[in-house]
């Protein structure tokens, strides 16, 4: 759950998405700001019930508490301190004040204390986190686990409660067969809360509790519950969250067939320029010039040098899109005076 983590799925773009995932997120989080209680407990109900599914093949309980998530995200506009972290913490026992018989808020505000130790964390390496941050964060973590533990006699359906569970069972590097456990007993009710397969792949990477073995094999179970609607999808946005390096498709790690094809189930979900601009990125890593070419085509005015990395990266793909079909690839030149590069 967003609420659990440390960065939202949504906002903080200079144009809003209009996914059909977001229209979800945007009216929570307007309800949530407004305090209209009373509809948000009916929007959780109706979507836990009816295992509710965006158009965009997304759970739309999953949407909902992205969009709780939404109004704490201040997109750096004012820095997170303890206070708006209380000021957030108090909202949430506002709404379970108010709600006392409705499940969501007390589980919305066992994923913010989840939230509230990673903050207590930080996002650096382990070696740079303090005694003092350590201890923060375990004492909060222990106080979201004991939450969600007394929610569970009333969750075992529910897959936000399986993806909170995950998220602080990574945190407390809780055993393999346990933490699978779980994961498979979520994903087996929801497939399509993609959180859970995010979760699952984070715990088996190398830098969290796996290894490059046991990450690529749960990204494989992701995709083979998600298959169905969602094609490659997974196996795309796993890879492009986990994987992404120069050498990614020439190691032999990453397959550029099947994360092309997965770029391309995703557009067919719903096409956005955001996405089709990345997708232009991974197309120059693979060296595939005439596929560049296709997508800065269909991209035109919409190419967006921002989410193409540095200067030289995007000069060498836009130069290697107009080599498409010879066969060679071009050469970068960069001016130490003014970090300009200019590519054959």
């Amino acid at each position: 759950m967003l609420l659990a983590s440390m960065q939202p799925a949504y906002g903080c773009s200079a144009t809003k998405s209009t996914r059909p995932t977001q229209v979800v997120v945007d009216e929570v989080q307007a309800l949530f700001e407004k305090k209209d209680y009373q509809k948000l407990d009916a929007l959780y109900a109706s979507y836990l019930k009816e295992k509710s599914m965006t158009a965009d093949s997304i759970s739309k309980l999953e949407g909902f508490f992205d969009g709780i998530a939404e109004s704490f995200n201040t997109c750096g506009s004012t820095p997170v301190t303890e206070d708006t972290a209380q000021t957030q913490e108090a909202s949430l026992r506002a709404w379970s004040k108010a709600s006392p018989r409705s499940p969501a808020p007390k589980l919305a505000l066992a994923f913010f204390t989840a939230k509230y130790a990673w903050f207590a964390r930080g996002t650096g390496f382990g070696g740079t986190v303090s005694p003092a941050e350590w201890k923060l964060f375990k004492l909060r973590m222990a106080s979201a686990k004991a939450q969600l533990d007394a929610l569970a006699p009333t969750n075992k359906t529910n897959p936000a409660w399986y993806a909170a569970m995950l998220n602080v069972g990574l945190a407390q590097g809780e055993t393999a067969q346990k933490f699978d456990a779980l994961y498979e007993k979520g994903g087996a009710l929801a497939p399509y809360y993609t959180d859970l397969h995010f979760q699952a792949v984070r715990y088996h990477t190398e830098w969290w509790h796996g290894s490059r073995e046991e990450f690529n094999n749960a990204v494989e179970r992701a995709v083979e519950l998600t298959k169905e609607r969602l094609g490659q999808t997974m196996y795309t946005r796993m890879h492009w969250t986990h994987s992404q390096s120069q050498d990614m498709f020439t190691s032999g790690d990453v397959s550029w067939a099947r994360m092309k094809t997965g770029f391309e189930d995703i557009l067919t979900t719903f096409d956005e320029k955001r996405t089709r601009n990345y997708l232009g990125t991974f197309a120059c890593i693979a060296n595939d010039a005439s596929y560049l070419k296709k997508q800065l085509d269909v991209l035109g005015a919409d190419v967006d040098p921002a989410l193409w990395g540095s200067k030289r990266k995007y000069g060498y793909c836009m130069a290697l899109a107009k080599h498409s079909g010879t066969g060679t690839l071009p050469r970068c030149f960069e001016f130490k005076n003014s970090g300009d590069v200019e590519c054959d």
